[in-house]
């Protein structure tokens, strides 16, 4: 898979689960900000999942969910504070969430209903 291509979903992954998980799923309060501090977050993980990839082959599915909810959480630590309980809380949600698009997504592309 091209890197840039890779390095864009695993952003877009990140970036929608940071997003939710930093307005606590309430889409009327969302911000310019929130926004861009997610795509920090988003462009970490993704630059992490590239590097990583770049250096290990990941042929697993279940291996590729867990890299991708493992470096979201990371950068999501890295790159803002936490805006519920302790510091690994929102980011293991951000982490999970982006998981599970993740998930979805690989199925999307597998043709197999998501819905």
């Amino acid at each position: 898979m091209n890197k840039l291509k890779l390095w864009a979903q695993k952003f877009s992954e990140a970036w929608t689960a940071c997003l939710l998980c930093m307005v606590q799923g309430d889409l009327t309060v969302l911000t310019l900000n929130h926004a861009f501090t997610a795509s920090k977050t988003g462009s970490i993980a993704g630059i992490a999942f590239v590097i990583t990839t770049t250096f290990a082959s990941i042929n697993n599915k279940w291996a590729n969910l867990w890299l991708t909810g493992l470096l979201t959480m990371l950068a999501d630590i890295v790159a803002h504070p936490t805006h519920f309980g302790p510091q690994w809380a929102e980011a293991a949600c951000t982490g999970l969430g982006a998981a599970m698009l993740c998930y979805l997504l690989e199925r999307k592309q597998n043709g197999v209903s998501i819905i």
